[in-house]
């Protein structure tokens, strides 16, 4: 008997990508629900564009037609969303001459829009009339200690501290020496050679210090040469020229940690920095999105990354980096060093972000005042003034490794947070709008980084020889038993993987060999 046609709305088709992508069979779920497994692969062939549509809160429709003026649509909707984050009314006619603005911006000849065009463009984008008409906002000005006082309390009454979560970005000069800071000094890096050598990351973390959310990471190229053999990284990866936070992707962030929080069966909160990149999201089922004051004492007191988090991750990394350039200058590897790639970056900022404590953590939100059980405490508006133990300063930690850089305390105190002041993203305008839509058609190279780096993957024979090193070394020098036990673990792992790589043809993973 033939199967039934049944059409899948768009929030369907994503439950059914998650369940493929989670390792579920598609002639399992081709039978839960009763259609053909060539439909079931169709819906992931389309993986992209399902993704795009859940994300922009496509969610109940089954077809979508496409845009024949796909620059058109794509600016208006950034446009409408820019004027929504800021309360202002719109209606048909007024999107229809913005529409034929970005026409314009975009050469288009013969493009007049209709009110019929302004219909679809509705459908396609979710957007009802009294969405168009306007929504009324919250007002985000208010004084920091009223809002923590009379404000607070009643965000948070429903949430235990493992469920609220505070999340914010930061900049990162990802190949910044020490004997570069004074020349990098205020670089606000809004472009040119210097954006090439930034990423943007986002933290989030839950108040008991439970729970560290994986990093997203945003750089410069889609595709490094660094990550080309790649295949499971640590963070999740996000790419555009600026390497800023988008709108876009934020959203796209948010709504698929609200997928894994359905699954889970689990409510958030979540606060967030009243920022351009940061939209209003619709339709969240698991996250409740709360946005600080929008003022800069709001973030200096009231965001838990900034009372020592961001400090200790930033520290922490250059510690990594400048023990990366002792490695270089002892072995010689580079009289030009040190050689870092994005990849090197990812997993040294990945090592900060896992050693970061939940003690560090569950200090800076009591230091924020968002975990006071009296509200009416005091609490200090600057981030040095906490004690964190993870925090030792990066001079004081240098002197102790006797490294003899050529550099001064005071010079290595201020190489920790040098890029504090850069921008992690950009001011929503019209003009910045038809650029990114323009950079984003011509970004055909991917905008390669750096084209001498080293793409090639460790060998199973060097994963084998630095095994037996590490192996060696964990055992001649650590008294604890379960790190000696796990190094044991690690070093059968990688033995056995290198003995098959010498008995069969097969490339198989690392992960086929993980035994208990």
């Amino acid at each position: 008997m033939a199967l039934k046609r049944k059409c899948f709305t768009v929030e369907e088709k994503m439950q059914i990508i998650r369940r493929l992508e989670a390792g579920e069979r598609n002639v399992v779920l081709a039978k839960e629900f009763g259609v053909c497994h060539t439909t079931i692969a169709t819906i992931k062939k389309h993986k992209e564009q399902v993704t795009a549509l859940f994300n922009n809160n496509v969610l109940k429709s089954k077809r979508v037609r496409a845009s024949t003026q796909d620059r058109v649509d794509k600016a208006l909707f950034q446009w409408f969303k820019m004027q929504r984050s800021q309360g202002i009314s719109l209606s048909g006619p007024l999107l229809q001459q913005k529409a034929n603005y970005f026409a314009k911006q975009f050469k288009i000849k013969d493009f007049n829009c209709s009110g019929s065009w302004i219909s679809r463009f509705k459908v396609r984008h979710n957007i009802l009339s009294s969405t168009a008409s306007g929504e009324s906002m919250p007002s985000k000005k208010c004084d920091p200690k009223k809002w923590l006082t009379q404000i607070w309390p009643t965000l948070r009454k429903d949430f235990s501290d493992d469920d609220i979560f505070s999340a914010d970005e930061i900049g990162l000069f990802y190949k910044l020496t020490p004997d570069k800071t004074l020349n990098m000094k205020g670089e606000q890096c809004t472009g040119g050679e210097l954006s090439k050598e930034r990423i943007t990351l986002l933290l989030a973390a839950n108040m008991s210090g439970t729970l560290k959310k994986k990093l997203l990471v945003i750089g410069t190229s889609k595709h490094p040469r660094s990550l080309g053999n790649v295949h499971f990284l640590p963070v999740d990866y996000f790419s555009n020229r600026q390497a800023w936070m988008t709108s876009e992707i934020f959203t796209t962030w948010v709504r698929d940690w609200n997928a894994e929080l359905m699954q889970q069966k689990k409510k958030i909160l979540l606060l967030i920095d009243d920022c351009p990149a940061h939209p209003i999201i619709s339709n969240l089922t698991n996250i409740t999105l709360v946005c600080l004051p929008s003022n800069t004492n709001a973030k200096l007191i009231l965001q838990p990354m900034s009372q020592g988090i961001i400090r200790v991750i930033k520290s922490t990394y250059r510690k990594n980096l400048i023990l990366k350039i002792i490695s270089d200058m002892e072995n010689s590897i580079d009289e030009n060093y040190p050689k870092v790639t994005i990849l090197d970056a990812l997993l040294m900022i990945n090592d900060a972000w896992q050693q970061l404590s939940p003690e560090t953590i569950a200090n800076c939100f009591r230091q924020s005042g968002l975990a006071e059980t009296n509200l009416d405490a005091p609490h200090s508006s600057f981030s040095n003034d906490i004690e964190i133990d993870d925090d030792i300063p990066l001079s004081d930690w240098a002197t102790a490794l006797r490294v003899q850089l050529p550099i001064s305390k005071e010079v290595l105190d201020e190489y920790v947070l040098i890029d504090n002041g850069l921008a992690i993203c950009g001011e929503p305008s019209e003009d910045s709008i038809v650029k990114d839509i323009f950079d984003e058609d011509q970004d055909s190279d991917d905008s390669v980084e750096d084209q001498n780096e080293d793409v090639t993957a460790p060998s199973a024979l060097e994963a084998f020889q630095a095994a037996e090193v590490l192996s060696r070394f964990v055992h001649s020098n650590c008294s604890d038993e379960s790190l000696r036990h796990s190094m044991s673990h690690l070093n059968n792992v990688v033995r056995n993987y290198f003995y098959i790589s010498k008995t069969t043809a097969k490339q198989s993973k690392i992960s086929e060999y993980l035994v208990n």
